[in-house]
């Protein structure tokens, strides 16, 4: 669905540079009586793969709510 909305591009990996790698965590949330609550889902960066001095420059993190983003589409749509 992001390759499809164009969200990213992919890209050839740059000659004698390091890719930090990641992975996707899944929570599934459930409230007292066991209905669900909610799912969450975030990327995390696996640390062990940095190179001290060349992968500490920049820092991203994308959290977002679901109702975040229904709040946008709304402010757009109008």
């Amino acid at each position: 669905m992001l390759k499809a909305r164009d969200i990213y591009e992919v890209i050839l990996r740059p000659i004698g540079q390091n890719i930090v790698r990641s992975k996707w965590v899944y929570a599934i949330k459930w409230k007292d009586d066991r209905e669900l609550e909610r799912q969450k889902a975030k990327t995390i960066v696996k640390g062990f793969t940095q190179v001290i001095g060349e992968d500490y420059e920049e820092t991203y993190v994308f959290v977002t709510q679901l109702e975040s983003v229904h709040f946008i589409c709304a402010i757009v749509a109008s």
